[in-house]
């Protein structure tokens, strides 16, 4: 996918350089016959101007249809993946109610509630569902605020924000602030320094002491109050700033009510799809060398994923390079040193294949000598 995009970008410069020169031809041709028309004598080289940009233009629209059918082909290539081969009709079996919650779930947090209500309406189970019926009501709440956001009411998120002050600090979210911060260039905005003042003074000096930085920087707007867009602040006042702060008032109700950042089941999906076509060509390469892939919770390849759709810290090995997993966790020395399990096991064994792992042994970094004891899970 990454590729696709690249080559689309590559595409659209090409597209707008040959359209420039296209066009500069014309433009010469355009000047050539303004300019026969006050000197017969220069109607020759304008008649050979406008044949070499009839050439021109019918050149670059040649070599642009050449790009664009060579992407086309790409994208074929991209997108045409066997879906029989990665499929598993047994994925579901047995959970046609998990797929139903989260399907309903993902209805809610998007604020589709008439779709959610039909959903939950042809399965007895999701209209008894107590979690659902909880969720139902958080989410109404979440949507109510988040439509005043986008409707440039800060009242109820910020009564919402100072109610549930201590959990916010307590999971180091600064949403009070940035409610206050939007209040405040609102005020300006609107052409109301002197309010905008006072709310300042009445509101900014509880978060002085860990943002007097921005809290400095923001007071400089004031000066350019008449001419806001024409000044060094224009930046803050930016119009999507209001769908910023709409979104972490989402993402902040969903941290204090434990729920999820994003959907579950709309980052599985992107998940899924980014991995169609790696999957689909190593299963493929797997079929036809006859060798099955007997890990069933891990996937035969890594599949390259955005930052946003990682949640996670992961470690690797450092002496065996693999990734820790369950069964494989790692562990710390008290030297501090942290390797996976099965590279401590065969450290502890001396690399003796049968040999009982006991005594002590170095670490493989430094001189230090522990034992399998002294080991210390570590969880990320």
């Amino acid at each position: 996918m990454d590729s696709l995009v690249r080559d689309c970008e590559k595409l659209s410069k090409h597209q707008t350089a040959s359209m420039n020169k296209t066009l500069a031809s014309i433009e010469a041709s355009i000047r050539a016959l303004q300019h026969a028309q006050t000197d017969a004598s220069a109607l020759a080289k304008a008649h050979a101007q406008s044949q070499q940009t009839q050439d021109t233009a019918a050149e670059q629209l040649k070599e642009l249809a050449t790009n664009v059918a060579k992407y086309g082909k790409h994208v074929e290539r991209t997108f045409k993946v066997d879906l029989g081969v990665v499929a598993e009709s047994r994925a579901f079996e047995h959970k046609a109610g998990e797929l139903g919650r989260a399907i309903a779930l993902h209805f809610l947090r998007s604020g589709e509630f008439g779709l959610a209500r039909s959903f939950a309406a042809e399965d007895a189970s999701l209209a008894e569902d107590a979690a659902l019926a909880g969720a139902w009501g958080r989410f109404s709440a979440m949507h109510e605020l988040v439509a005043q956001m986008h409707a440039r009411e800060l009242g109820p998120a910020l009564a919402w924000a100072q109610e549930h002050r201590a959990q916010l600090e307590a999971l180091g979210l600064g949403l009070e602030f940035a409610l206050h911060r939007l209040r405040f260039l609102q005020l300006v905005e609107d052409g109301e320094p002197g309010r905008a003042l006072a709310y300042a003074r009445a509101w900014f000096p509880p978060a002085a002491g860990a943002r007097l930085a921005e809290i400095s920087h923001l007071m400089g707007v004031l000066m350019y109050a008449r001419r806001l867009h024409a000044s060094p602040y224009a930046a803050l006042f930016d119009g999507g700033r209001w769908a910023d702060g709409a979104r972490a008032v989402a993402a902040a109700f969903c941290a204090v009510a434990g729920d999820a950042a994003a959907s579950p089941l709309a980052v599985s999906v992107a998940a899924g799809a980014r991995a169609l076509a790696v999957v689909g060509k190593v299963s493929g390469l797997l079929r036809d060398r006859r060798v099955e892939w007997s890990q069933q919770d891990e996937l035969p390849v890594e599949v390259p994923l955005p930052d946003q759709m990682r949640f996670h810290s992961v470690f690797a090995c450092p002496v065996s390079k693999e990734q820790a997993s369950r069964d494989n966790p790692p562990m710390a020395l008290p030297c501090g040193h942290v390797v996976c399990r099965a590279s401590l096991d065969k450290l502890a064994r001396g690399v003796r294949p049968g040999a009982v792992a006991s005594g002590r042994f170095k670490c493989s970094y430094c001189p230090q000598l522990v034992t399998m004891g002294d080991a210390q899970r570590v969880h990320f």
